[in-house]
């Protein structure tokens, strides 16, 4: 990361102060970088129950995993991966409801 000279000073109202330090906190980020980010019009996302959502795809992952070691050594002809796409599906649908976009409003 380029080393940062440069310095801008902002007037904000209180209520705006209180806002933006509680979006950077909330971001897990400094507020330079929040304020810097968000002046860019860089979105910044905020995912909640990730550690259970990156759970579900490692089980999901090893499933079609070992379906494949078993369709290579000719265990399997065929292998149906509906439940596998719909667990998936589900997924992604609850990472998509569980992101929260941190924008101007």
């Amino acid at each position: 990361m380029p080393n940062k000279t440069k310095r801008i000073n902002v007037r904000v109202t209180e209520v705006e102060y209180r806002k933006i330090i509680a979006r950077a906190k909330k971001a897990n980020m400094n507020v330079s970088n929040y304020v810097a980010l968000s002046a860019m019009k860089d979105e910044i996302f905020i995912y909640k129950n990730l550690g259970d959502l990156t759970h579900q795809l490692s089980k999901l992952g090893n499933n079609i995993n070992q379906l494949t070691m078993l369709a290579h050594q000719g265990k399997l002809k065929t292998v149906d991966l509906t439940n596998c796409k719909k667990e998936l599906s589900q997924v992604w649908s609850t990472m998509a409801k569980s992101t929260e976009s941190v924008r101007r409003k």
